[in-house]
């Protein structure tokens, strides 16, 4: 390997989770499983079982209250992989959706995982690299963001547009302009449907924005959150935040996901004209703008894409862009992550997996 590319052989791991149930609102599950019937093990641990077979959609966070804190997640977490191995957890704000309350607040999540950082940077440790998730519609959203950069050593920031709102919010100028003048790196959610959606039914206001900006795919995505979450989360939204803020280091998560590689693969670009393909769209945003990266994460859970993550990693425009994640936990209703993690390396040239792993992550979240 050439001088300029030697490595250290550390594993980044930009896209996990490791909240627990106790953050989840209490009917995010739905009204028929509260999750404060969830928390209680033993009706865990049986549902869990049950949901990986039947209701995969919502396996993760059933495990998630199977485990007592954000600790005991980040330590599997750290099992599955060599012990030198960096991880970014990933924040998300669940307070503003629309699904009751929670036993923890967001603020609350925020403090457990900082003590988590410096508990283990207090043993020599440097593998925690948490991100703060970030909603507009919360108040003095830029100092929060500003006080867990700046004093709590948090990395970079997370947007879960699916959560209530446009990723080009005029509320989120503020962030913006604040990671993109200090190379803060943004992760952002970028798949069409999951269960962490708002649950208020989409506003005026968002229908029409909707409409303007993509025209509907079908009359019942105005109707409900759920299909209307697409809207939120579409990869075209970021050439609008790009417009205002070109050089601002952000990674559309998940690369779209699974479904839409899948269709890029089956189907004709003549039959894209009206239902856009987000592989291809962002695809072609990593190769226009210096700093938009796409992580893998959960998305190549399917081995039969990866010679299409492949043809990324051979593609000069694309090799530098592409991030190894793993969606922790919320892969473990489909198999264990150790397992993803040496699937993904085994199939790849060891300089190709170096490079998602180590390379790129590095310059992502600018570590030297």
């Amino acid at each position: 390997m050439p001088e300029e590319k030697r490595l250290d052989y550390i594993i980044h791991n930009v896209h996990c989770h490791i909240f627990t149930i106790d953050y989840l609102p209490e009917k995010y599950i739905g009204w028929y499983l509260p999750t404060t019937l969830v928390r209680k093990k033993w009706i865990a641990k049986r549902l869990f079982g049950l949901a990986k077979r039947f209701a995969p959609r919502i396996a993760g966070f059933i495990y998630s209250a199977i485990k007592d804190s954000q600790v005991d997640i980040f330590k599997e977490l750290r099992g599955y992989y060599p012990a030198t191995a960096r991880f970014c957890p990933l924040t998300i704000d669940f307070d503003y959706m629309n699904a009751g309350k929670a036993k923890k607040d967001f603020l609350s999540q925020l403090d457990d995982i900082a003590n988590i950082k410096k508990k283990y940077e207090e043993d020599g440790l440097d593998v925690c690299y948490p991100f703060i998730g970030v909603d507009p519609q919360r108040d003095n959203i830029l100092d929060i963001v500003k006080e867990h950069i700046e004093k709590k050593g948090f990395t970079g920031i997370k947007l879960y547009p699916a959560l209530g709102f446009f990723p080009d919010d005029d509320r989120l100028n503020g962030v913006y302009k604040y990671a993109e003048e200090n190379e803060i790196p943004i992760t952002t959610h970028c798949i069409p449907k999951n269960r962490n959606h708002f649950r208020y039914n989409p506003t005026k206001e968002m229908i029409e924005k909707a409409k303007k900006r993509f025209s509907f795919y079908d009359k019942k995505d105005g109707r409900n959150s759920y299909d209307f979450a697409k809207y939120l989360n579409h990869p075209d939204n970021y050439s609008y935040v790009l417009e205002k803020f070109p050089n601002l280091k952000i990674n559309l998560a998940h690369f779209g996901g699974n479904e839409e590689w899948n269709k890029y693969l089956d189907t004709s670009d003549e039959n894209f004209k009206k239902e856009r393909n987000w592989y291809s769209i962002i695809r072609k945003l990593i190769m226009a703008h210096p700093n938009v990266y796409a992580d893998i994460s959960f998305t190549v859970y399917d081995d039969k894409l990866y010679p299409l993550l492949r043809n990324l990693l051979k593609t000069p425009s694309t090799k530098n862009k592409v991030l190894f994640g793993s969606d922790f936990y919320m892969l473990q209703k489909d198999y264990h992550e150790r397992r993803f993690g040496i699937d993904v390396r085994g199939y790849l040239e060891d300089e190709e997996f170096w490079m998602i792993a180590e390379e790129n992550p590095k310059k992502f979240l600018n570590i030297p």
